[in-house]
């Protein structure tokens, strides 16, 4: 009888506690950023809403644009990871594109300060380190839709070489949304079927039409 898999044991106090203060700092940094600003969001603020020092801050991340660029990684990486499984079963390009513009704007309808974030970000500097991060995270995420999207892209009549700007169009339209309602207070109550149905919608706007 095989032996079972041996389960992974407490985490020590000092490194569980460090991890929760990265988790503190990211989760009330996310929030500040949507509200406040990018640039004009402080350190001070969002150590202070965190209940750390601000010196912890700085045990973590090398400066606020590397805490951004941390965040724009943690946000996309979080997408993706709901957009996957839709590459896994077998679909008509029409449902392939409609369901993933679907989870991009369901996962922003969820996650507003998420849209600001992304928004926001992509005016860092791109002379920095900060900001080459976000570029290229911004590109693989821009990536890994269009290969999801590859075999849709014949039956909708959209070139083979620009499958990254048809990703491009999903992530802004759904990124956009949200970025643009936030203020005006409008998009975060949408029915989920309204979502379903603007994806869709999407999808036959961009499919080959006959005649």
């Amino acid at each position: 009888m095989p032996a079972e898999p041996s389960r992974p044991g407490p985490k020590p106090p000092r490194q569980a506690k460090r991890e929760a203060a990265s988790r503190r700092l990211l989760e009330e940094g996310l929030r500040l950023m949507a509200r406040r600003g990018v640039q004009a969001c402080r350190v001070e603020e969002i150590t202070a809403a965190a209940g750390v020092g601000k010196g912890t801050f700085f045990n973590h991340f090398a400066s606020k644009e590397a805490f951004v660029a941390h965040l724009v990684d943690m946000v996309l990486t979080d997408l993706a990871r709901r957009v996957r499984p839709l590459g896994l079963a077998p679909q008509d390009g029409e449902s392939l594109l409609a369901g993933v513009g679907t989870v991009h704007l369901r996962y922003f309808q969820l996650r507003p300060e998420a849209a600001s974030l992304l928004s926001q970000a992509c005016a860092l500097e791109r002379d920095s380190e900060p900001g080459r991060q976000i570029g290229q995270r911004l590109a693989a995420h821009l990536d890994l839709v269009a290969s999801m999207l590859a075999p849709a892209l014949g039956p909708l009549d959209w070139p083979q070489d620009h499958g990254r700007e048809l990703a491009l169009a999903i992530l802004s339209l759904s990124c956009g949304f949200f970025w643009f309602g936030r203020p005006l207070g409008l998009g975060p109550e949408s029915p989920a079927a309204l979502l379903d149905r603007l994806g869709r919608l999407t999808a036959q706007g961009l499919a080959p039409r006959s005649g």
